[in-house]
């Protein structure tokens, strides 16, 4: 009678890298390899079932040293790439690789032993108790399973190895008898005595072509295009958020820059220079997260979407700096942080609520009219931009701070004083979700509205 242990992954997702490899090449081990079970189990046992003895849990593993065979779902490989900020380099860009199947799909590995009622019943507690296998995040649910599907296709191990060929994968699997030893040491500690591979440990073919299911054909992709991209920024002295406008400015030149060739999006143009109507089109933002009133992370936001091109262009970019002197602006190191939707990357700016406050002062886009005063004057300027926005109406109330100190003019511009800002608190009949940003410059870190 075999046994069987059912794993299936929740989440649809299996994270390991095969042995020998690095995760940098951007493969995922499939099927999970048996050695890598026997350890899965061990460690379980030491740590989330030490009731068993370790006479039952050393003789369960011991008869499990024999290479399974498996019935699999069916599957496909992906990886993720994030950039993390290095202090040299800018940025060093990491693979995730990973494998996918449907969620709730189990893999089946059969053991072709008898197992005594003592062993039983520790595979099924050790199973139980298993939260996860390859890494930490591949967060599974197993069980010692009484009943498998009549067209379950099983695909054996080929222990020969001197007539593997083609079309078949490696997996790496334990000697008899099982090294209990080997089982808890690390990579580094098989490099440490010389060895590629862990002591006690050998290589078994399995079929890769004939026996496991091919994975579905893709289907064309429909995924939408991302609206947004946020980068940390680091350097010796971050940016002061009072020149939030001039940081936006720079952001804007680099991305344009980097993409070469003129682009609506990033620039706010047509093909002929002409501005775009509408606010679809990219906003640059600078972010205080912490509150300390120092630009510690850029955004660009563009409610139409970003290209393929563009957002090379934007994830290429690794600092900023400019020979216009400003102050409180100093040059900074990029790393991108995030890419999606505006709520899930930069979801300080997004809500919804009720009430949005200033981060940075709203100008108006218009002057005062003589007969108008100065509160009236911005409440209807601030209305204005939130019906061209397609927002409804809003009260409109001062709100202090030091908003004279914000910079409210870009590198480029020649104008005799820079323009007239406030800050002011929204609070909306409903809530609203954002991100907001209105006004002159509004495309240029001005005008930006927090949700409070």
């Amino acid at each position: 009678m075999a046994a069987i242990l059912a794993i299936r992954f929740p989440w649809g997702l299996y994270h390991a890298t095969p042995w020998g490899h690095s995760v940098s090449e951007g493969r995922a081990e499939w099927p999970p390899s048996p050695w890598r079970i026997l350890r899965a189990l061990y460690c379980t046992w030491q740590f989330r079932a030490p009731h068993l003895s370790e006479r039952e849990v050393l003789s369960l593993l011991s008869q499990l040293a024999e290479p399974p065979s498996y019935a699999l779902p069916r599957c496909t490989e992906a990886h993720t790439r994030h950039y993390m900020p290095d202090n040299k380099y800018g940025s060093d860009k990491v693979f995730d690789p990973f494998a996918v199947t449907a969620r709730g799909a189990e893999v089946l590995v059969r053991w072709e032993v008898d197992l005594d009622a003592a062993s039983s019943d520790a595979l099924a507690v050790l199973a139980d108790q298993l939260p996860y296998l390859g890494r930490a995040d591949s967060v599974c649910e197993a069980r010692l399973a009484d009943v498998v599907p009549s067209d379950s296709r099983w695909t054996e191990p080929d222990l020969d190895e001197s007539t593997a060929v083609s079309g078949t994968i490696r997996l790496l699997a334990a000697a008899k008898p099982l090294d209990h030893a080997a089982l808890v040491m690390s990579s580094t500690q098989v490099r440490h005595i010389g060895r590629l591979t862990p002591p006690g440990t050998r290589w078994v073919s399995y079929s890769a072509e004939a026996d496991l299911p091919a994975p579905k054909s893709p289907r064309p992709s429909r995924r939408r295009a991302p609206q947004a991209v946020r980068f940390a920024i680091d350097g010796p002295a971050l940016p002061a958020l009072g020149v939030a406008v001039a940081a936006c400015d720079l952001l804007r030149r680099a991305a344009m820059s980097k993409y070469g060739s003129p682009s609506a999006t990033l620039a706010g143009k047509d093909a002929n220079g002409v501005p775009l109507r509408g606010h679809a089109h990219a906003h640059y933002l600078a972010l205080d997260v912490d509150a300390d009133r120092l630009i510690d992370h850029l955004v660009v936001w563009a409610p139409a979407g970003i290209s393929d091109g563009e957002l090379r262009a934007l994830t290429s970019l690794h600092r900023l700096s400019t020979r216009q002197p400003v102050d409180g602006l100093h040059p900074v190191r990029l790393a991108v942080e995030a890419v999606g939707d505006p709520g899930a990357v930069v979801p300080e700016l997004v809500g919804p609520a009720r009430a949005w406050s200033s981060l940075t002062p709203f100008a108006a886009p218009r002057h005062q009219a003589r007969r108008q005063t100065f509160e009236e004057f911005i409440g209807n300027e601030v209305r204005r931009e939130l019906a061209n926005r397609g927002l409804p109406a809003a009260s409109v109330d001062p709100l202090a701070a030091d908003w004279p100190a914000f910079r409210r003019r870009r590198l480029a511009e020649r104008i005799g004083a820079d323009r007239h800002a406030i800050g002011v608190r929204l609070r909306f009949a409903e809530p609203i979700a954002g991100p907001i940003c209105l006004g002159a410059l509004s495309h240029f870190g001005l005008g930006a509205f927090v949700p409070t």
